[in-house]
């Protein structure tokens, strides 16, 4: 055999060992019994070739390729190389999750309650785990929305903190201390107040068959008061201040003895006269007896 075939054909099994060792290290496994399952995904996440297929934790495959669908890069298709004894229900999901800390990717199958089972060469469906940062964006934009709140706060609080703010906060407080003390005072004379009202309680509690006996007294004066006829009383008054009315008109009329007496010029004169007369007659009596009692306890001697 010439010397190039020989080189020729030691080149081909290299180069075939090559290739069937970067398979083997990427998964591919020509010579290995599995089933081949195909899932789709808009995006894998950072999953590789090789990375492990898994059910509850177990290792049951591997990612054997990862294409796209088409020239229009908006799906991908992965490739899964599933050991030949596992048997996936219809409607599992294949959901891509993250294997370690450090960012590793694997395939996770959820596996459905269907007693229906996939055939080789069936499409599952896709689904992707929320990775951490997707779940910590809601806190990003509490955290800065609270940072923005607090920046703001702090910059109406810096003004706030001058020598005439100071001040008044002083003085605030020093009247609210002072409210505090008149309240404190107060509180005493409500308490002192609520005592003498807790004792004029007790009196009334005391003495509340008094006050029942009292009230039932003045009920029957209530009663005593209304049967008396109290109506025909007023109605006897009534008449009788019309009758005072009338001789009160009668006499500014000048009517009878009285109204003639206040009415009548001439008579009153006639009257004051007399009266004036009358007291000289008195006067005159009383400083001459003799010239109008002549008499004698003996007889007069003259006839």
């Amino acid at each position: 055999m010439k010397k190039e075939v020989k080189i020729g054909i030691i080149m081909a099994i290299v180069l075939g060992s090559l290739i069937w060792g970067i398979s083997f290290l990427k998964g591919k496994n020509f010579f290995s019994d599995k089933k081949t399952y195909y899932v789709i995904y808009d995006d894998i996440s950072g999953l590789d070739e090789s990375n492990g297929v898994f059910v509850k934790g177990y290792k049951v495959g591997h990612v054997r390729d990862i294409n796209f669908v088409d020239k229009s890069l908006k799906k991908i298709k992965v490739t899964l190389a599933i050991d030949k004894n596992i048997q996936i229900p219809l409607g599992s999901i294949a959901r891509i999750y993250s294997l370690d800390l450090i960012g590793n990717k694997a395939i996770e199958l959820k596996f459905s309650k269907n007693v229906t089972f996939c055939v080789e060469g069936e499409t599952l469906y896709g689904d992707l785990e929320i990775t951490l940062s997707q779940q910590l964006e809601p806190y990003k934009i509490q955290t800065y929305n609270l940072l923005k709140s607090a920046d703001s706060l702090s910059n109406s609080i810096i003004p706030v903190f001058n020598v005439e703010s100071v001040n008044n906060l002083k003085q605030t407080l020093y009247n609210i201390k002072t409210t505090t003390d008149e309240i404190a005072k107060s509180s005493l004379y409500i308490n002192y107040s609520f005592q003498n009202i807790e004792a004029i309680t007790h009196n009334l509690a005391d003495n509340n068959k008094r006050i029942n006996k009292i009230l039932l007294n003045m009920e029957q004066i209530s009663d005593s008061l209304s049967r008396l006829k109290i109506q025909q009383s007023f109605d006897k008054l009534d008449n009788t201040l019309d009758e005072a009315n009338e001789i009160i008109v009668k006499i500014k009329s000048g009517q009878g003895s009285i109204g003639k007496l206040l009415s009548n010029d001439t008579l009153y004169k006639n009257l004051n006269s007399a009266a004036a007369n009358l007291d000289t007659l008195v006067k005159d009596l009383k400083n001459n007896p003799k010239k109008y009692l002549q008499f004698s306890v003996f007889g007069s001697g003259k006839k």
